[in-house]
């Protein structure tokens, strides 16, 4: 803008100010200009803007005067300026007098008077019913919020009804977490108002995104430190009988000092107080202005936070229903979302049915146990929700304080690892001991020179040294104590992990650091003394723990045996104190049959099938001895599923595969059996976790029928694994075991009916939801080793079976093939990561991978082809002899050199893999016309491959 044209602004406006000036001047003075004279001395083009300023000075002067002022008067004589007084439409609401309190024996608000007291009214928010100015009170010179009915809810009577019980419920609530209300009234066009307390500060939600930005735990305190006024709040509103209905993190204001306020009061309604909410000093609040909201046609409330009863009921609703939409907003403080996407179409069903992922599942990293108290807060039954809205608070109080919460049970190793979390200096009060010993000790050589004052130094000395010696043995006495407090709360959090179970991961992987910092400690300091005095017992259960961290944590299945062995010795010696001798036996049996799951995975079968025999010998004077402890019966049955195992994965040729195979059969019958028993036997947890092991031992039946080629017997059996599976999987959907169990079910029978049923879609649907099941598993729980390598084998049977679907449809050919693509690289990354680490298994899967590749990879790209199958074969054979290699990967082996055209070698690997067992058999039935055509093609070879097809269908054929 050119200094001319900034010349001729200024001017205008100078002369509008004037203008203006002269206008309320001469109102002032008792007269009464009028706007038109004022319009008709200035140019139109400034006509607009002096209108505006004529307009707002008209209205309050004649307020002032007492004069009746009518909207569509200045409609009338000002047409063109209709969209000017549209929006001036909440000015003509300046000057009123809020003087007047809310009276509780009236039903409508009072009216306004004539005098000015709210001026400069700004628009600061808009909410459901109305819209919300700042305006200052000129009385008391305060800044207030003046909130108006909105002109879009004036005609509905229920409406205008529901805006008088705010204003009158929020100014008759006395709490220091509500706004206070200083006046209500009507605007001279009839319009309610009510004036509040203006409140300098942000919502909650908002702070709640800034949380999420940069996450820390002082960031998370103080949101929930929020939540737990706003919990009082509620708490003494329901004391009162009044229930919020609209409870969610735009509601929950913080202010400039931290205060935390509930707002926006308008579908409050009445409820009658029952004993738990009946106060001697709290009469209940019954709004005289109408209805209630909730009470006189259809409720409202946010999709995201409001409780399935308020959504779908029509009758009256309690307390409880707050405390679903405060557990709402805990989600929300959690996860940075609300529980429910209010734009879902199928929403309300949803918030019906309580279908929203735990807040875990949307961010790994919150804790279990604030977790807890968000679902039972969010129960769909109001009866399993918190009584109230203070005993939600004071979960989340004592979450805060490392203290036991409602929503979760209280084990005693949940009260020891608190107990540990706050004595954590005690090892380093004994080496501050053992520091002030040694300064001692050279204080007397730097005065020995001292003759005149050495005995006495010396004497000194000696009391000194009695006394520490004595602060010393306490300070042991006290730590060893800690130790075995400590160990024991360790013990019962890995016990199941122990035991090959991964139900307590989710309370294991918050103390791993904590278990290795323990292991070291006591090994480092307290083993030699403790074997001294005869602590053998606590050492040996040390090993275990460290053998649990190797294996589970570090996947390394030789350390964690090498730390069984030591503890076994040690369980061995200290079995012969009588009060320890049950105990030892009992540990003795577990630690066999941990050795024996050890040894099965490191292939050693003859040593793993020596030391779970050994357990069931054991346990046979145990069970004589107490024939209804359930933990030595469960015992059993493990070891007898284990021998299956071993029987089963044995790679034997011939009549001694057969005997393994009866061995395996007889073995996971019996420990069907006995688990079977179990569940009959138990309740609870202790149920369930039974079930669980009788649906694995189902499973493992089925492969050793489908071993057999008894495929009717298989899928009957495998149809009642996977039954019991779904089943603990829907009640626990959280437990990480039964969703791996269930995972594992849905991908044996999905192979099942790929390979005799010849159902294709439906096996790559049940596939495609174990991998999904297997990949949330793998994010959840990154540590967990076993959690990838399943889900990269899922990754390659899909890829395999994506392949056959894509022959098999040829209109669909190219999108099949993609996805196989797909599935065998995401694959072949997690195998390259193990093969890397140096595992077997790494180099076995990774070589699937490349086969699968080389195949998708030789109609469009033949020297990829080759150079993926060249890899395949060197990843086989690089490290380990071909004669030793696994039926499965000896059919990979024959696939890639059959792809290389190598076509000899390829029918030796063949009939060498096939002959291993009958998981060769499968894979060789699948991929023989996608990957030995070369061999097919091969005058010399074809009648072998013809035999060995042949061979194949016979030794696959049903029972």
């Amino acid at each position: 803008m050119s200094a001319t044209e900034r010349s001729g602004v200024l001017s205008a406006l100078l002369r509008i100010d004037k203008e203006c000036d002269q206008f309320e001047t001469e109102w002032q003075a008792g007269q009464s200009p009028r706007i038109e004279d004022v319009l008709s001395r200035l140019p139109a083009e400034l006509h607009a803007i002096a209108f505006r300023e004529l307009l707002v000075i008209e209205l309050d002067l004649r307020r002032r005067r007492g004069d009746e002022i009518r909207r569509d008067e200045y409609e009338r004589r000002f047409s063109s300026f209709t969209a000017i007084i549209n929006e001036s439409a909440a000015s003509f609401g300046r000057g009123l007098d809020l003087t007047t309190q809310p009276n509780p024996s009236d039903t409508t608000p009072s009216s306004a008077t004539t005098s000015t007291r709210y001026r400069d009214m700004r628009l600061f928010r808009r909410g459901g019913l109305g819209v919300l100015y700042r305006a200052t009170d000129e009385s008391l010179h305060r800044e207030t919020v003046v909130k108006f009915m909105s002109e879009k809810c004036e005609k509905d009577a229920n409406l205008v009804a529901q805006f008088k019980v705010e204003a009158e419920v929020t100014s008759r609530l006395d709490h220091p977490g509500i706004v206070p209300v200083y006046g209500v009234g009507n605007d001279w066009n009839g319009r309610p108002f009510y004036v509040m307390r203006m409140i300098n500060g942000r919502e909650l939600r908002q702070a709640i995104g800034e949380y999420h930005q940069s996450p820390s735990r002082d960031g998370l305190f103080n949101l929930l430190e929020h939540l737990i006024s706003a919990c009082n709040t509620m708490a003494y509103a329901h004391q009162v009988g009044i229930i919020h209905c609209d409870i969610k993190p735009a509601n929950l204001m913080i202010g400039r000092y931290g205060e935390t306020f509930v707002l926006d009061w308008g579908l409050a309604t009445n409820f009658e107080r029952t004993s738990t909410f009946l106060s001697t000093n709290e009469a209940t609040v019954r709004p005289h202005s109408g209805s209630t909201g909730s009470s006189s046609g259809a409720r409202g409330g946010t999709y995201g936070y409001i409780s399935p009863e308020q959504l779908w009921t029509d009758g009256p609703i309690g307390p409880t229903s707050d405390v679903y939409s405060l557990g709402a907003t805990l989600y929300e403080i959690l996860t940075n979302q609300p529980p429910f996407n209010g734009h879902d179409p199928d929403v309300r069903e949803k918030i019906r049915q309580g279908q929203f992922a735990p807040p875990r599942k949307i961010k790994h990293g919150v804790s279990s146990d604030l977790e807890a108290i968000c679902l039972k807060a969010m129960s769909l039954s109001p009866d399993a929700r918190y009584a109230t809205a203070k005993l939600l608070g004071n979960d989340v109080t004592n979450w805060m304080r490392d203290e036991a919460i409602q929503a979760a049970p209280d084990r005693w190793f949940n009260r020891v690892a608190r107990f540990a979390r706050r004595h954590r200096g005690s090892t380093a009060a004994f080496f501050m001991t053992l520091l002030t010993v040694v300064i001692a000790a050279g204080l007397i050589y730097l005065t020995k020179e001292n003759a005149a004052h050495h005995r006495e130094i010396l004497t000194q000395q000696k009391a000194f040294e009695e006394q520490q010696k004595r602060k010393a043995d306490k300070n042991f006495s006290d730590q060893r104590k800690g130790f075995a407090f400590a160990l024991d709360a360790f013990d019962g959090i890995c016990r199941p992990l122990a035991n090959d179970e991964l139900s307590n991961l989710e309370m294991f992987r918050p103390f791993v650091d904590e278990i290795r910092q323990f292991i070291k400690s006591y090994l480092d300091d307290l083993v030699n003394r403790d074997s001294a005095d005869g602590m053998r017992l606590h050492t040996a259960r040390v090993y275990e723990l460290r053998a649990i961290l190797a294996r589970v944590i570090e996947d390394d299945t030789k350390a964690a045996l090498q730390d069984l062995k030591r503890a076994e010795e040690l369980f061995e010696m200290s079995s012969t104190k009588p009060e320890e001798r049950l105990d030892c036996e009992i540990r003795l049996v577990q630690n066999h049959l941990s050795q024996g799951r050890l040894y099965t995975q490191l292939e050693q079968y003859d040593d793993a099938r020596r030391s779970l025999e050994s357990v069931i010998d054991d346990t046979k004077s145990l069970r004589e001895e107490q024939p209804n402890n359930n933990l030595i019966l469960r015992y059993i049955a493990e070891a007898h599923h284990a021998l299956g195992e071993v029987y089963l994965n044995r790679q034997l040729d011939g009549p001694a595969r057969k005997h393994s195979l009866d061995e395996a059969e007889k073995h996971f019958i019996t420990s069907q059996e006995l688990r079977e028993l179990l569940v009959k036997n138990t309740t609870g947890a202790e149920s369930r976790d039974s079930t669980r092991d009788l649906a694995r031992s189902f499973g493992y039946l089925g492969d050793v029928y489908l071993a057999k080629g008894n495929i009717p017997q298989a899928i009957r059996v495998f149809e009642e694994s996977k039954k019991l599976r779904k089943m603990l999987y829907r009640e626990r959907s959280g437990n990480p075991e039964y969703r791996f169990q269930y995972a594992r079910g849905l991908g044996n029978f999905g192979l099942l009916e790929r390979n005799y049923s010849g159902k294709i879609t439906f096996a790559i649907e049940q596939l495609e939801e174990e991998r999904k099941l297997l990949k949330d598993l793998k994010e959840d729980f990154p540590e967990v080793a076993s959690f990838g390598t399943d889900l990269a084998d899922t990754q390659n049977m899909l890829a395999e079976i994506y392949l056959i679907a894509a022959i098999g449809d040829p209109l669909r050919a190219d999108e099949y093939r993609k996805q196989a693509s797909d599935a065998a690289n995401s694959a072949s990354l997690i195998y390259g990561s193990l093969d890397l680490q140096g595992q077997s298994s790494g180099a076995s899967g990774l070589a699937q991978s490349f086969v699968l590749l080389s195949l998708l990879d030789r109609d469009k790209d033949a020297g990829e082809a080759v150079r993926h199958a060249q890899y395949a074969v060197d990843r086989l054979v690089s490290n380990v002899p071909e004669q030793l290699l696994s039926g499965s990967d000896l059919v990979t082996l024959a696939m890639a050199r059959s792809l290389l055209g190598q076509s000899a070698a390829a029918i030796r690997s063949l009939k060498s893999g096939v002959e291993r067992g009958e998981n060769a058999a499968y894979r060789f039935e699948i991929h023989q016309k996608l990957a030995f055509q070369s061999i097919a093609n091969d005058q010399q070879l074809a009648p072998e491959l013809t035999e060995l097809i042949h061979q194949v269908r016979e030794s696959l054929t049903m029972e």
